[in-house]
């Protein structure tokens, strides 16, 4: 089961905590943690309205630690992070797949 050095768990790399709270029974089903990954990364898009790189920084860093440095924490972790996954959305085109709120791209 992919655990990180921190806790994190699963594909979506949860932290326990953030499973309680969205209510994961079981952080290593599949469906179950990409399910609560993207509800929770949907939850970080509408607290800080949509501004992808601040909800990228909140989904690793937690919502706390961007608030606290209001940005990006200076993680070196996070920061690679936020980077990478932007680097990959712009590969895309910009394009980015929504959720219930949206339609993903044809």
């Amino acid at each position: 089961a992919a655990v990180s050095q921190k806790g994190a768990r699963g594909l979506m790399q949860l932290m326990p905590q953030t499973s309680a709270m969205i209510g994961v029974r079981d952080p290593h089903d599949p469906d179950e943690n990409i399910d609560a990954g993207a509800s929770h990364l949907r939850a970080m898009l509408d607290t800080f309205n949509n501004d992808l790189p601040l909800a990228l920084a909140a989904y690793k860093a937690g919502e706390q630690n961007v608030l606290r440095y209001k940005g990006i924490p200076p993680y070196p972790e996070t920061q690679a992070y936020v980077d990478k996954v932007l680097r990959g959305v712009a590969r895309l085109g910009g394009r980015t797949v929504h959720g219930p709120k949206g339609a993903a791209p044809p």
